[in-house]
């Protein structure tokens, strides 16, 4: 009774979580470490606990919980990208019957709290966007392309409203990292930013090869996760990056707009108000789906959703992905067969 006063008593003035790696499959020494971390964390030393942190991730690198905890120290801290990075694994990651279910029911929770953090996040990334607008015209491009990644980094939508910039800032980063393509050097960070901008570009193949060689240069098991986790992602098909974004809650209504192809530059309150819903309601079906056959429920019943919309007129952008349909002699369930859902 003591120990769990204790533990709440830390949950609500330092807000760790009381969970310690216990169980079957779970890694003594990782759980051992975890303890050292919340000890620092209580005695208000953030940097001890970040590495003690990593230090367990080290021995059990797909341990979920930690890196949530992980990121939340980081956020403390002020590191919002070492945060996102960590969230993100996070939001992608799978319940694992080996960790049991504690540490499942953890990972769901973590899943929805991590939802609650894009706004946070998003102001971040447009801080760092306006440092770049403010100081475009700086002849210091390589910070310039940096503060561009930090901001699509953090904040999703802008990279759908500034290709240009994205555009630009990959051309930098390119011609800054020629020694690294000819092997004649590695910069580890400067490669993994330029990665992630070839992905959101959906240059994949170029995000996939930098990866790889990534791959080559690992110091640490952790270090490795996190980037083999990058590189199994861009292979991940359509259907499950969608539904890993859904739950995420950074699904839009620009990213709808994107799978159906429809363009639609403006559409009413109503309507939008009834794409929220449907986002809504897909959302809360996948905190409940624990198990692959549940989450491929979810996406059958999104996409009989959007076809049943569609048939009635009531997608954005109707009229245009209409007269797409008709002009490449489509159904609506043949278009989205090709989208690969």
């Amino acid at each position: 009774m003591k120990k769990m006063l204790a533990c709440g008593m830390v949950v609500l003035f330092l807000g760790w979580p009381c969970w310690l790696a216990e169980g079957a499959g779970l890694n003594p020494e990782a759980a051992a470490l975890y303890s050292q971390a919340e000890a620092a964390y209580k005695a208000k030393d953030l940097d001890k606990a970040a590495a003690t942190l990593l230090e367990a991730l080290k021995k059990e690198p797909d341990n979920a919980v930690f890196r949530y905890i992980l990121g939340k120290v980081l956020m403390e801290k002020g590191d919002f990208l070492g945060a996102r990075e960590n969230f993100e694994i996070v939001a992608r990651s799978r319940p694992n019957a080996e960790k049991g279910p504690e540490y499942n029911e953890k990972l769901k929770n973590y899943k929805k709290k991590i939802k609650t953090l894009q706004d946070s996040f998003n102001d971040e990334g447009q801080k760092k966007f306006d440092i770049y607008l403010k100081n475009q015209d700086s002849k210091q491009k390589i910070q310039l392309a940096v503060t561009l990644y930090q901001a699509f980094r953090l904040n999703p939508p802008l990279r759908y409203k500034n290709y240009e910039e994205l555009k630009k800032a990959t051309e930098i980063y390119e011609e800054a990292l020629q020694k690294c393509f000819q092997g004649q050097d590695w910069k580890k960070q400067p490669m993994l930013q330029l990665a992630f901008l070839y992905e959101i570009a959906n240059k994949k193949d170029k995000a996939a090869e930098v990866y790889m060689r990534a791959l080559d240069y690992v110091e640490d098991p952790n270090e490795e996760f996190v980037i083999t986790h990058k590189f199994d992602y861009l292979n991940r098909s359509n259907k499950e990056k969608l539904l890993d974004t859904i739950e995420a809650g950074e699904f839009s209504q620009k990213d709808l707009e994107e799978l159906m192809g429809s363009g639609s530059e403006k559409i009413s309150d109503e309507d939008r108000q009834k794409v929220e819903d449907m986002i809504a309601e897909a959302r809360a079906k996948l905190e409940n789906a624990s198990t692959e056959e549940e989450r491929e429920q979810v996406l059958e019943e999104i996409k009989a959703s959007i076809i049943e919309k569609q048939k009635r007129g009531e997608l954005p952008g109707q009229d245009k992905l209409n007269e797409k349909l008709k002009k490449e002699g489509k159904t609506m369930e043949e278009y989205m067969k090709e989208k690969g859902l």
